[in-house]
């Protein structure tokens, strides 16, 4: 049963009253009353926030457009710890580095990847949810992360393109969209992503501090393991070694948890697996 902060349903449920759409509305059938939106230290459900996001689609007019709108609001300060964790990074790289190794600490529901070809680095976002509700999500996620860019990486200083396989749609204000964003927005791409040129992730960051960096880091660490108890230990190492490679040994893939070697073959046995057997099936 993943969850994840109540910060992100806040976001969705003020950005849809905006739109006119009541609360309550809003929150139809998701398990969630309006009282709790102010407990601001609540847990949610992945599908709670996912069913909130369903009523918001089926209640407006543009998904694409609504999901563009909606990720405009997903500043660095709505990921808590993590976002100083990113600010305090050395260089672009190891922000995006850090930002995909606590995925499970943000909002998305897209998969994401770091690709780098030749002059370009690009993260490339694809989202296994079926219509109009993943084409909202995918908007959401990928302006939501553009965000977090514009304001760790200041824009102006570290010009970045954001790309979509779809066409633009109608009634949406491309002008006021990469004014917010401070970026390039380009449709009818070749993939989905956000692009930079590679040379210069490697630059230091303006706001770069080393003991501010570690000191979130480990708090983030606390943080995903708390997090990751919730699901199966099997499910945790099978994520773990996609996202290293199959050519990580369990060290990697215990040091990459939070766990010695001995705590993570225990806690497989308890499962009645192991990490051999898990890293196998994946490759078969």
């Amino acid at each position: 049963m993943p969850i994840r902060h109540i910060t992100s349903v806040q976001i969705i449920v003020a950005y849809g009253v905006e739109l006119g759409i009541d609360v309550d509305l809003l929150l139809q059938g998701s398990g969630l009353v309006s009282s709790q939106l102010t407990a601001h230290d609540m847990q949610v459900e992945d599908k709670q926030e996912l069913h909130v996001l369903k009523n918001l689609m089926m209640n407006s007019t543009s998904p694409f457009k609504v999901g563009m709108e909606l990720g405009s609001r997903y500043h660095l300060t709505s990921y808590g710890i993590m976002g100083y964790a990113l600010l305090a990074s050395s260089t672009p790289r190891k922000a995006i580095e850090l930002g995909l190794r606590f995925l499970d600490l943000t909002y998305v529901y897209s998969k994401i990847q770091l690709i780098e070809i030749n002059q370009d680095l690009s993260l490339r976002f694809s989202c296994d949810i079926a219509g109009e509700l993943g084409t909202l999500i995918l908007a959401r996620d990928m302006m939501g992360a553009a965000i977090i860019q514009r304001e760790v990486f200041e824009s102006g200083y570290l010009p970045i393109n954001l790309q979509f396989t779809s066409p633009q749609p109608l009634g949406l204000s491309l002008d006021i969209m990469q004014q917010i964003l401070g970026a390039e927005i380009q449709f009818d791409a070749n993939y989905n992503g956000i692009v930079w040129v590679a040379e210069q992730m490697d630059l230091p960051l303006v706001k770069a501090n080393a003991a501010t960096a570690k000191i979130c880091e480990q708090q983030c660490s606390q943080l995903l393991q708390q997090k990751q108890n919730w699901k199966p230990i099997e499910k945790q190492v099978k994520d773990t070694i996609l996202h290293l490679g199959f050519t990580s040994s369990m060290q990697d893939t215990a040091d990459y948890l939070s766990r010695t070697t001995r705590t993570l073959h225990r806690q497989l046995k308890q499962e009645q697996t192991s990490w051999r057997q898990v890293r196998d099936e994946l490759r078969i």
